[in-house]
Formats: C-alpha cells, structure tokens, sequence
C-alpha cells in the first residue's frame, strides 16, 4: 500500500513552533512533532508505551516531551528518562523515533528503517524560502488514496478540461504538444510545449501569445515540482521537443507539491505556486488561481474515488497520455516489492533511465 524507505513532508517548517506540540497522522501511524530550543525537530511515536495516551497532549520539558496521563518523561530519541515514583526504568520502556530533517522550507519525516534513512534522498523540493521564487505556501486534505492524486499530478492532459476557468483558461487541447517522458531511477521528468492565448493575469506578457516549454519531475514517493517558461511565438519551431537555450523567457513560474498518504482514503497535498522574484506582486495572485485549480482537482478526484469504491474492481482502459503515470506506479510497484525483500532504499533494480 505505502513505500516506507522514503521521505515523506509531514507540514511546512512554518507549521512546528518551539514549545508546540504537533499531531499528525502519516501512512497510518500517529506522530507527534516539536521543535527544540535549537530549532532542531524530534519525531515520536504519539503513543505512551504505559497505557498509550497520546503524547501530543503532553508537555514539553527542556526539549523533553512528558506524558501528562501519568507522567513518563521521554528524550527524542524516544527513551523513557523518567517514571513517576519508580527509580528503575526497563530497556522496553521507549516509543519509536522517527529521523525528521527541516529542509526546502518544509518538515521531512523518514517513515521506513531507520538505519536506511539517507537525507540524500529528500527531493529537492526548492519551497518557499528560495529567493528565486514568489510562492506562498499551502495545504488541501483529500478524501482519497494518494495514488489517485499522484496519477493526476503525472498527466496534465486534464488541465485545458478540468482547469478550463482557472490554469487552462488560455489553453486548447490541440495547443498541447505529446509529452516526453524519462524515467531515472527515483522519478519521471515530463516536458513538453504548450500555445497559450494572451494572459491577463501576468504582467510581463499581458496581451501576448506565447508558447510554454513545461517541465517537471515526479519524484518518489509524491513530489511534484514544475516550471513553466513563456516564450514568443515561434519559439517551440526552433527548439521541438527540448528546452530553449539562447532564448530569455518573457516569464517564468514555478510550483513545488508534496503528496503524503495519511490512511489508505486519506491524503494530505501541499503545495506553494508562484511566479519567479521579479514578479512578485504577482505573489497573491498565483496563490489564489492555484488554490481554485486545485480545489477543482479536489473535487473531481474525490468524486473518482467515490466511483472506484463503487465499480467492485472494475479495470479502467488506458490512453497514450497515460505513459508517465504508468511508468510511476510500476516503479512504485517495484519499491514495494524492493522493501519486501529488504533490498536498501536507493538500490533496488529500477531501470536507470528509459524514454517512452
């Protein structure tokens, strides 16, 4: 169901205050995450091994966390430290540490082995400190499995359809060009050109037809990050089926997304959306166009869920546009089957690279 051996963004860094204690729930096990005094973060089981009161309605202490059903006072790294009225504390007296690393402006939580947990491997997620970019930051709880938010992510074929009053509003079908696909060992690049209309939301191409060269990667086990540069007219003739070079955009945007699975039905989505720096009036904007498409996402893909609980495992057909999300979840696939056969994260036998 889940990858373990993975990094999964639990909250904005913005989201975990010092002496503030942070309930969450990710692929099915309850977390509870503070902040030190240091700035540094700690990742805990949110479940007392005495009588399984949740240690997020404790209390910190020194950067300690106590139990306030019966008072068990636990270190980050999980070991029990105190016990009301008993000297002696027993080895088994401990609640699981999770790593936790604060990176790209965002909390990363390692839910599989520890000893294989590689910062490494964290996405480079870019978020919403970078200085090259305007993003605000933003969250959207799902009542849906992850994959299905994955899948929409990795084809965006929908956007002149489901996005036709928001990000498509400037799009047609027969102005989006066959995506190129590459898969690398932990994600799938997609890119491809876009026509668009004139825009009236961004200032530096008001009025003006442009063509969009779109790239992203998807990156195991759910990220998102995208960037679009506008072009003039023409320029797509000169560079098919590759990114400019020699050719300053009239404008560029960005967007950095996170899925993480809470339940099987239940997924938490964040993500930051922006134009680069030298447009950043354009700031608010982009952040409420962004939340209407996404929203408009939400309620298609709930109401898709709705649908599959209902079709008894009826097989869906596939298109040609389905080619990166099929790539994705066979190499998602894969990671599962690596983890049952305790093969290390960043090892398994997927293919290096390959182009459909």
């Amino acid at each position: 169901m889940f990858v373990r051996n993975c990094w999964y963004m639990a909250g904005w860094s913005r989201d975990f205050g010092i002496d503030e204690l942070k309930a969450v729930t990710m692929l099915n096990e309850q977390i509870v995450i503070h902040r030190k005094s240091d700035g540094g973060l700690v990742a805990l089981q949110d479940r007392c091994c005495h009588r399984f009161a949740p240690l997020s309605l404790g209390r910190i202490e020194n950067d300690d966390l106590r139990c306030m059903y019966h008072g068990l006072k636990f270190a980050p790294s999980g070991k029990c430290i105190e016990i009301p009225g008993q000297s002696k504390i027993p080895p088994q007296a401990c609640v699981r540490s999770y790593s936790i690393v604060d990176k790209y402006s965002g909390a990363w939580v390692w839910m599989g082995e520890p000893a294989l947990a590689d910062e490494s491997l964290i996405p480079e997620f870019v978020g919403i400190d970078d200085p090259r970019w305007a993003m605000l930051p933003g969250r959207m709880d799902y009542k849906a499995n992850y994959m299905l938010i994955n899948d929409n992510l990795l084809d965006l074929s929908h956007i002149p359809f489901l996005h036709r009053y928001s990000l498509g509003a400037s799009l047609t079908p027969e102005g989006v060009s066959r995506p190129v696909v590459t898969r690398l060992e932990r994600s799938v690049r997609i890119q491809n050109w876009l026509k668009a209309e004139s825009s009236q939301m961004i200032g530096s191409i008001r009025g003006m037809r442009t063509e969009i060269w779109q790239t992203y990667d998807f990156v195991a086990p759910g990220v998102f990050l995208l960037r679009a540069d506008m072009y003039p007219l023409g320029t797509a003739v000169q560079f098919p089926e590759r990114e400019p070079s020699g050719v300053e955009p009239l404008h560029r945007q960005f967007t950095c997304q996170a899925v993480t699975p809470l339940t099987e039905n239940q997924t938490c989505y964040f993500f930051a959306y922006g134009p680069w720096r030298q447009e950043a009036e354009l700031m608010e904007s982009f952040y409420q166009l962004g939340l209407k498409a996404f929203n408009e996402d939400r309620t298609m893909i709930e109401a898709q869920q709705v649908n599959i609980n209902r079709s008894h495992g009826a097989a869906m057909i596939t298109t040609v546009s389905d080619s990166a999300l099929s790539q994705f979840r066979r190499m998602m696939d894969k990671m599962m089957k690596d983890e049952a056969q305790g093969i290390a994260a960043g090892s398994s036998s997927l293919d290096s690279e390959a182009r459909a």
